[in-house]
């Protein structure tokens, strides 16, 4: 059996929290990271995320701005098929939002992975949340959707993914947001296909870094 640990972290405006957040990743030591929140800046977005992904010991697989501030990236264990961006279409003056995801293997098994950050606007996330259905239908394997959902579990867009065969295996006690003083969870890592989840929840760091 090939263990792979999957991280999703919405950094906040770019990773400006420098020093402590690369500690926070590093001493996570994911296999596979979803990042909300990456470098969108025009023209540096690329070079920005490949240069945070080198800060965690990971490789930087896809995203940005190219998906709406979105990023994928992967440690030496993940071999990676393809990778895929897009967009998705906000109404003015609201934050970017988009998908990165990628077909990805460890010790020759693949599965999927779908990074997504919903939109601020209620009527728009459930429109995302098929998007990120028809993203996550085309991989092999076992297929990971996670980021920022932008509501609580009881929400349409969660209903919608577990409807769909993900499974949530967070506990009612995590709490992701405000990030300050957490009250409430709208971030998820949920699982579909013939994965076993071995542990859920957030990672055993220090929380004065945070």
């Amino acid at each position: 059996m090939v263990q792979v640990r999957v991280m999703t972290y919405n950094i906040f405006m770019g990773g400006r929290r420098g020093p402590a957040l690369h500690a926070v990743v590093r001493d996570s030591a994911p296999d596979v990271l979803v990042v909300n929140e990456a470098p969108k800046r025009l023209f540096e977005s690329r070079l920005r995320c490949r240069r945070l992904s080198g800060e965690w010991r990971l490789r930087y697989v896809a995203g940005g701005r190219d998906a709406g501030s979105n990023m994928l990236a992967v440690s030496d264990l993940v071999a990676v098929g393809y990778s895929a961006t897009e967009v998705l279409p906000q109404t003015p003056f609201q934050p970017r939002r988009g998908i990165v995801s990628a077909q990805l293997a460890a010790d020759g098994r693949p599965f999927g992975v779908v990074g997504c950050h919903l939109s601020l606007d209620r009527g728009r996330r459930l429109g995302e949340v098929e998007r990120v259905l028809d993203v996550a239908d085309a991989f092999e394997g076992p297929v990971v959707v996670a980021g920022d959902l932008n509501e609580r579990p009881t929400g349409p867009s969660w209903r919608r993914l577990l409807d769909s065969g993900f499974h949530d295996h967070g506990s009612a006690d995590w709490k992701t947001f405000p990030s300050d003083r957490p009250d409430r969870r709208i971030d998820a890592l949920l699982v579909r296909g013939a994965a076993k989840v071995l542990r859920h929840g957030g990672p055993d760091v220090d929380e004065l870094r945070l």
